[in-house]
């Protein structure tokens, strides 16, 4: 919003008057006595002004004769005001000293990848996510290929820096998600229940956020909305995989948009070979709508639903097992900005999933999943000076999960709890290189009446060229459902973050390296049958990322490598030792090449991973064998056919690897004494998509049919 509003000052203080008496004129330096380009020089309450050029200058006539304010403004320094006479301002010299609130934009803090409103990452937007191989336009599929994150092809879900995929939390315009993912048969990855279009900004964490954020002892994954859409359009999408459309509708103080999807991969499976009976293969109905309402230029009310409906059955292990789920998701967001200089914001999300598995377990049993959340939040935040801003705030999730078997055996499991908190974080900028930030949360959680406080810190400093970052962290989050059925007892789990990071950005180049260090406790252990929050371990690496637009013409290459060291002792685990969904090595290759003769863009992808450990129950010790390496290179384009019609295409693991993840083993040996085993692998080697997204109304075509 900022850039727009500077923007329109631009525009209208270009417009002079033709009738003007004198001329004002000047150059513009920083403090290094370098010129500044684009600096809005202009009289103040008047339309006449002027922006410097290359060289600094600028020149504008004027018709004011009388005592006026001359102010010079640019984002990142402070405003310059020269008060005196119309008559005497040329020739001015004017120097501008940079100002603590450009850090808010251009300071890399350790672990956090901003992949949209930051000079580093700003080119990530949802046609980036769109656009990278491999990705097929899904959200987390275009966020695996960076540091940090480990290769769990089976699953699709994030996993981070040695983390399980439920240590990460997903928060759409600062209200959390309890489902963001779609659900799938087993080793068969899902995808993200929301189009990356919908998103004006993308935050990536791999640990140390901020305090606002909760249950994740990992990483948080906050999403932003888009608060105002100014144009109408509609659009319409064929694929391979199924159809849709909608689009907005704008209005003076608002708009409206609706987005239908529908996916059925029967047709796709009678081209594309798949190694499952599928007795009826998965179809997906997906609809969202948003509301918008901008009153005034302080105040901003946003309305999310967002629905989607999954079914599939497999003919597996002499049963049926068919699943049937219905997943809603609802969010309701206000933002004003009140006369005293604080800004309020306000939030309510309900998340919702009811799910139904025939034959999950034995021919004609059924297991059923209810779950529900109700997560409410207010907060306050102003920025009091150049040098300090705050922000503090209360919650509260309440969380409902119930889970039925009914079969043989009729058991019940249920769950009700909440969590309260208040938090607070303070950033302080000390200098032009200096800048810290205090922040920390207090938590009650129902469950076993406990308290938890989790205080964080975060220092980040200028030497030349380089950008240094450094973190510590407590963060908390209650155990999985499974083992909160069972105990009423066990506490919260707890990890403490430690991350150092060096930065470095050269024109269109950028150069990052991050060691970590986390200490994991509480975590939830059984133990000759009996559970406890006995479970600890850890987790460490270095992580390494470098990109570069400018190697050569129309290239933009990211090279991203992540090495990590973790063991636990867990859930069931008898031993201290390594998880086995870790991987020690996570390397990936991103090339994005837009040939502008053929108004596309091709993508190419390769990403590698050391192979993950498993245990063999036919050989002595625990985890005592490793998977083989994964590999997979993927290919996209993207064809502008015309400005209202693309043309997308992509190719997963183009040279069709068997990539092996894990074994299982049957619970009984055979005659033999042998335990047989199968390799855990997805049921397709490759996955290919073409799409064609039309717009019927409107100019922009790579959102033709979302928000």
């Amino acid at each position: 919003m900022k850039k727009v509003f500077y923007s329109i000052i631009i525009l209208l203080l270009t417009q002079s008057y033709a009738f003007a008496q004198q001329t004002i004129s000047g150059i513009v330096f920083d403090e290094n006595a370098q010129p500044l380009v684009g600096v809005n020089v202009f009289i103040k309450e008047t339309f006449e002004g002027a922006s410097s050029d290359l060289d600094g200058r600028f020149s504008f006539l004027s018709d004011v004769n009388a005592s006026v304010t001359l102010c010079a403004m640019m984002l990142g320094y402070e405003t310059y005001e020269h008060k005196g006479s119309g008559e005497g301002m040329s020739d001015l010299i004017i120097r501008m000293r940079p100002t603590a609130m450009f850090l808010d934009g251009v300071t890399v803090t350790a672990s956090i990848f901003q992949l949209k409103g930051s000079s580093q990452f700003e080119g990530m937007n949802a046609v980036e996510i769109v656009t990278t191989a491999g990705s097929a336009g899904d959200l987390y599929g275009s966020l695996a290929t960076m540091p940090g994150t480990q290769a769990v092809g089976e699953s699709g879900r994030l996993f981070v820096r040695g983390g399980e995929s439920r240590e990460v939390q997903t928060y759409i315009d600062d209200m959390r998600v309890l489902n963001p993912y779609t659900t799938t048969a087993a080793n068969e990855p899902v995808r993200g229940r929301y189009s990356p279009f919908m998103f004006d900004g993308m935050n990536f964490s791999l640990g140390g956020y901020d305090s606002e954020y909760a249950q994740g002892l990992s990483s948080v994954l906050p999403l932003y909305t888009k608060d105002e859409s100014l144009v109408s359009k509609y659009g319409v999408n064929f694929s391979s995989v199924g159809a849709g459309g909608g689009g907005t509708y704008s209005a003076d103080k608002g708009s409206v948009s609706v987005s239908l999807d529908y996916q059925n991969l029967a047709p796709y499976f009678s081209v594309v070979p798949n190694s499952r009976d599928w007795a009826s293969p998965y179809q997906l109905f997906n609809g969202g709508a948003q509301f918008r309402y901008n009153p005034d230029r302080k105040s901003v009310l946003k309305l999310y639903t967002g629905y989607d409906r999954t079914t599939f059955s497999i003919n597996e292990d002499s049963r049926r097992l068919k699943l049937d789920e219905n997943n809603a998701y609802l969010n309701a967001t206000y933002k004003h900005e009140l006369y005293s200089g604080y800004n309020l914001f306000g939030g309510a999300a309900f998340s919702g999933r009811s799910q139904a598995v025939g034959s999950a377990i034995s021919a004609g049993d059924k297991v059923g999943l209810n779950e529900r959340e109700l997560h409410l939040k207010l907060k306050l935040y102003k920025r009091y000076s150049s040098l300090f801003k705050m922000q503090a705030g209360v919650e509260t999730m309440r969380l409902f999960s119930e889970e039925r078997y009914d079969g043989e055996v009729f058991n019940h499991d249920e769950v009700s709890h909440s969590v309260d908190a208040i938090f607070a974080t303070g950033s302080f900028y000390l200098s032009d290189k200096l800048n810290m930030v205090v922040s920390s949360r207090l938590e009650h959680t129902s469950f076993d009446g406990g308290w938890n406080f989790n205080p964080r810190l975060v220092v980040n400093y200028k030497v030349k060229q380089v950008d240094l970052s450094a973190i510590l962290g407590r963060y908390t989050q209650l155990s999985e459902s499974r083992y909160l059925y069972r105990s009423q007892d066990l506490s919260a789990e707890s990890c403490i973050h430690y991350i150092f990071g060096a930065y470095h950005q050269s024109g269109k180049q950028f150069y990052r390296a991050e060691a970590y260090y986390k200490k994991y406790d509480n975590l939830a252990l059984v133990e000759n049958g009996v559970l406890s929050n006995g479970g600890y371990g850890y987790s460490k690496g270095l992580d390494f990322f470098y990109s570069n637009e400018s190697l050569f013409r129309n290239l933009e290459c990211r090279l991203s490598y992540s090495l990590n060291l973790s063991e636990r002792k867990y859930q069931d685990y008898p031993v201290f030792d390594v998880p086995q969904y870790a991987s020690r090595h996570n390397a990936s290759v991103v090339l994005k090449y837009n040939v502008q003769a053929l108004r596309s863009i091709v993508g190419v992808t390769n990403r590698v991973a050391s192979g993950r450990p498993y245990h063999n129950p036919n050989k002595d010790g625990f985890m005592n064998a490793y998977a083989p390496s994964y590999n997979s290179l993927d290919l996209s384009i993207t064809y502008l056919a015309s400005k209202k019609v693309i043309v997308y295409a992509s190719a997963s693991n183009l040279f069709g690897r068997r990539n092996i993840y894990d074994y299982t083993y049957d619970s009984a040996p055979d005659a033999n004494g042998v335990y047989a085993g199968k390799p855990v692998k997805t049921a397709s080697r490759n996955f290919f998509f073409v799409g064609v997204f039309i717009t019927l109304g409107g100019n922009t075509a790579y959102d033709v049919s979302n928000f």
